[in-house]
């Protein structure tokens, strides 16, 4: 069985932040899967959000829509497939202290409740010249404390799906596929956006075709996870041996950006000539 790195290419997800709150000097309740829009009608003005908290393993610092005040402390809170990063509060209180750069932390993914302010920039680039996708958006917090899962409804808060597992839906090679080059890349997409560091370790590929006992093991590989695409890129070293049947498993550790399992799960190819 070969052995793996693992690799985290990530670009941070931007969050909007909708209407349904009543502006003033007090904060506003807005829900993050409310984060629609319209940023702009938040900025620079307090709100109160609830969320889970993410931490930060996994994201650069440096990546475009990472808060520019560089603070120790900054995490990402997630809701469903929503997510924002906080900065300039330690994520601590009474009951609770929590770790941004922890990935037990993170997968535990504790309630909170979150007050700040609204800060967003506009990217430079010229493909960034109007639309959603060229600001960066975070909350300046002032305030949090643990908090419950927010129920079905309330002050700013839309009726909440439940949470769904992630799923492959869609993966090169198929399964079954014969022929396949045995300089193939192995590339799977996912339903719903991952918690990158959850794939070490988790990822196992072997040869299920008998061979001589002198045969060459599975070569080294390597994986790297897209969050823009939810896509993991498997690639070997080496070449894989040629007429052979290789199987790829996922297994049980794997965990969603939204703190659902991944069920463990695999497929087989055969190589060709």
């Amino acid at each position: 069985m070969g052995r793996a790195s693992i690799a985290c290419s990530l670009i941070s997800a931007n969050l909007w932040l909708g209407s349904g709150a009543v502006l003033g000097q007090s904060a506003a309740a807005v829900s993050l899967r409310a984060l629609i829009a319209t940023p702009d009608l938040y900025a620079n003005r307090p709100i109160t959000v609830i969320g889970r908290f993410r931490g930060r393993i996994g994201y650069d610092q440096g990546a475009a829509g990472f808060p520019p005040n560089r603070s120790r402390w900054n995490f990402l809170l997630n809701a469903e497939d929503t997510e924002v990063w906080v900065s300039g509060i330690r994520p601590a209180g009474w009951d609770f202290d929590l770790d941004p750069s922890s990935p037990s932390d993170a997968r535990t993914g504790a309630w909170l409740e979150v007050t700040g302010t609204v800060r967003m920039t506009r990217r430079a680039g010229r493909s960034c010249n109007a639309g959603p996708v060229c600001r960066n958006v975070w909350i300046e917090a002032s305030d949090l404390r643990s908090a419950r899962a927010p129920s079905a409804s309330g002050p700013g808060l839309t009726p909440r799906p439940p949470l769904q597992s992630p799923t492959v839906v869609f993966n090169d090679p198929i399964n079954d596929e014969a022929g396949v080059a045995p300089s193939t890349a192995i590339r799977l997409q996912f339903s719903r956006p991952m918690i990158p560091e959850t794939f070490s370790e988790h990822i196992r590929i072997a040869y299920t075709s008998g061979q001589a006992l002198d045969a060459s093991p599975i070569p080294q590989f390597s994986a790297t996870y897209s969050d823009a695409t939810r896509s993991l890129a498997i690639t070997f070293a080496s070449p894989l041996a040629g007429r052979q049947s290789v199987r790829v498993e996922l297994l049980e550790g794997i965990v969603a950006a939204n703190g659902r399992p991944f069920e463990p799960w695999g497929f087989v190819f055969r190589t060709g000539d």
